[in-house]
């Protein structure tokens, strides 16, 4: 069983959001619980485990990976793909309302406004491949047909 806190403590370590930080503590867990349950739906992730519940009652997950390495180096894993999807998720909304809201502004402003958040944009891409090798990696490395 995995506490969410471990995971979202993770998340507020790699992330800085003053919007956030300012909300109350039930919103903020909440709009981590809502992430971390998209994260759970991406079937890339989804496909990793053989058992996986959510339980937002008692704020944990129980889980089994389908190649199982060993206990510790399982919860480290899924803490990680957790982590960095749930950022995928905080960033994600951000990146859009730029994208979206360039094409309102138009001309020279337009490429301005793309021009600052150049690198957000090129974050969140290079974080969805991190992520996607991630995953490769994992089930290269664990594959019980290759090992035997």
């Amino acid at each position: 069983m995995l506490p969410y806190e471990t995971i979202f403590s993770r998340v507020r370590g790699r992330t800085t959001d003053p919007k956030e930080l300012s909300l109350n503590t039930n919103d903020l867990l909440e709009i981590y619980t809502e992430r971390l349950h998209l994260v759970i739906g991406n079937p890339r992730i989804r496909r990793l485990f053989s058992k996986l519940l959510l339980d937002d009652e008692t704020q944990r997950i129980d889980y089994t990976l389908n190649h199982s390495v060993d206990e510790y180096s399982d919860e480290d894993f899924v803490i990680n793909i957790l982590v960095l999807g749930m950022i995928i998720e905080w960033l994600q909304p951000q990146v859009d309302s730029v994208l979206h809201t360039s094409i309102m502004v138009g001309g020279k402003e337009e490429k301005k406004i793309l021009d600052n958040h150049k690198n957000m944009i090129e974050r969140l891409e290079s974080m969805k491949v991190e992520l996607h090798k991630l995953i490769r990696d994992y089930g290269y490395m664990y594959n019980s047909y290759l090992n035997g």
